[in-house]
């Protein structure tokens, strides 16, 4: 079935939501203190890393949502459309979540910051998950019903 791959993904993105969250929440935060008590970190970049980081696993799980949203749909309506929001979601949470982590992890584990991940990855990621609001949305306004009366009569 075909809304059963948006859910399958959407699911497995929300557990690897929860479980980067409880990362960040756990793991890094100590880490980061530990840096700040040894100086090695300003307390200012621990609250950005973290604000980002949070930031980071909520949007992730705010589209895992959608995206088991768009298998929902697409069980009762046919659109293209919701093959292209499922898409553009699962790029934002690629572009966006994924890279702002991958730019925090880089700046705690070597102390640099990767501009290129937040000049161009972070904010494409944003657009896509723009992009698949609008295009879920498009999908309920023009999509059709699909036909799931089935013969089951042998």
């Amino acid at each position: 079935m075909y809304g059963s791959k948006w859910i399958r993904i959407g699911a497995i993105s929300g557990a690897l939501g929860v479980s980067i969250g409880a990362l960040g929440a756990h793991a890094v935060k100590t880490s980061l203190q530990a840096k700040v008590e040894a100086t090695t970190l300003k307390a200012e970049e621990m609250v950005t890393i973290l604000d980002n980081w949070s930031t980071a696993t909520e949007y992730m799980m705010y589209h895992s949502i959608a995206i088991v949203l768009v298998g929902l749909v697409s069980i009762h309506l046919c659109s293209k459309f919701l093959t292209w929001a499922g898409s553009f979601f699962t790029a934002g949470i690629l572009g966006f979540s994924l890279g702002l982590l991958l730019f925090n992890l880089i700046q705690i584990s070597s102390g640099t910051k990767v501009i290129i991940l937040v000049a161009a990855v972070v904010p494409l990621g944003g657009v896509c998950y723009i992009l698949g609001w609008a295009c879920l949305a498009t999908a309920l306004w023009t999509g059709t019903s699909c036909n799931l009366n089935q013969d089951n009569s042998n």
